[in-house]
Formats: C-alpha cells, structure tokens, sequence
C-alpha cells in the first residue's frame, strides 16, 4: 500500500510540476509562489543528494525526488525570466536577485536542519511544513494576481492528491502530520475551489 501512495504522490506531484511549467511558459509568468519553489527545490536537492537514504523502501522516492528536482530546475527559469514583472515597484529592481538568492538559502538551511535535529533525516516534517505553507501561498497568489496566469484547475486538482496520499502514509506516525496534513486539504480545496469559481466568472 505504502509503494502505491508513494506512486500516486509522486505521479500527482509530478503533473503539478508539468503543468505549472507550459502554464509558466505559455502566461509569461512563475506557476510557483517563490518561496514554495525555494522551498521545494532545497527538500528536493537534500534529499537526492546530500541527505541520501539507504533505506531500500525509499529507493522509489529518492528517484522522484530527483524528477523532481528536474522539473524545479524549469520553474526557478521562469521565475528570473518573468519574476521581476511582478517585483513591487517601490523596491529598487537590483533587489531582486540578492533577494531572490536570500530566500533559497533561508529555504535550504531550514529544510537542512529541521530534518537533521528533529526528523533523523528523513524529512517528513519539512515536507509537510512547506506543503503548508506552499497551500496557503498558492492562494495568496491567486488572489493578488487576480487572474488564473501560471495557473489551472489541473495544478489544484493533482496538487490536492499529491500531498493527500503522502498524508495517508505518514499520518500513523504522528499527530503533527496529521494536522499539517488535514491543514494543507482544507487550503488545496479552498484553492481548487476559488479557481473553479474564478473560471466560471471569466466565462460569464
């Protein structure tokens, strides 16, 4: 059971990916809130290649950990083609890669050390937190671009599944994953939810 929640993760996170790229590439713009994508990128790069597991059960994950750091590698490109159109105009334009180079480093050395002190490795507890966060941010951004640009229906459909069925996998071993996973639910539902609606009135 663990081996088919594992693939439809996977599977489901990797569409997301997909997705959010030809959306991305095709709106002129970043499907990913920066610091999910910073986050995601720095759990993925840890645990493919700094943090490796031995443990054979896990061998299926550190594979799509690194299809996904593949599909990251796509994103962070269209966040510096397109990111500095939506740079708040009050700050200097020359902020914006420091900045940028800030928030990847703030993301990495969190992943980093929250796995090694508190989750012997195996960052369970970081992904679940930045899955967290990244649900919130997902809304946050619809709602400043006022717009469905980068973003899909599909993308809050396979993005509600892929973190769901990881949910299902760890949630026995802790009630702390149980919270962030039922957290992270409530919020991809309320995106996929503001996105249908978006998209009715847009038809409208």
């Amino acid at each position: 059971m663990t081996t088919v929640l594992t693939l439809v993760g996977g599977v489901s996170w990797t569409l997301v990916y997909g997705l959010i790229i030809v959306r991305s590439y095709r709106d002129k713009t970043y499907g990913m809130p920066y610091w999910a994508l910073a986050f995601n990128f720095s759990w993925e790069l840890i645990f493919s290649y700094v943090l490796v597991t031995q443990d054979p059960e896990l061998k299926l994950q550190l594979l799509i950990n690194r299809i996904w750091l593949f599909f990251d590698l796509a994103i962070f490109i269209a966040y510096f083609l397109y990111g500095r159109q939506e740079w708040p105009s009050r700050l200097s334009p020359i902020l914006f890669y420091p900045y940028s180079l800030l928030v990847l480093l703030i993301g990495y050395f969190f992943v980093y050390h929250i796995s090694v002190e508190l989750d012997h490795s195996q960052g369970m507890y970081a992904a679940f937190i930045q899955n967290l966060m990244m649900s919130w941010l997902f809304i946050a951004m619809l709602n400043r671009r006022r717009s469905m640009a980068g973003q899909s229906i599909g993308i809050a459909v396979f993005k509600l599944v892929g973190t769901l069925a990881p949910t299902f996998i760890y949630v026995a071993k802790s009630n702390f994953v149980l919270f962030l996973g039922i957290g992270c639910f409530v919020a991809d539902l309320i995106y996929l939810l503001l996105l249908v609606d978006m998209r009715r009135r847009v038809k409208t």
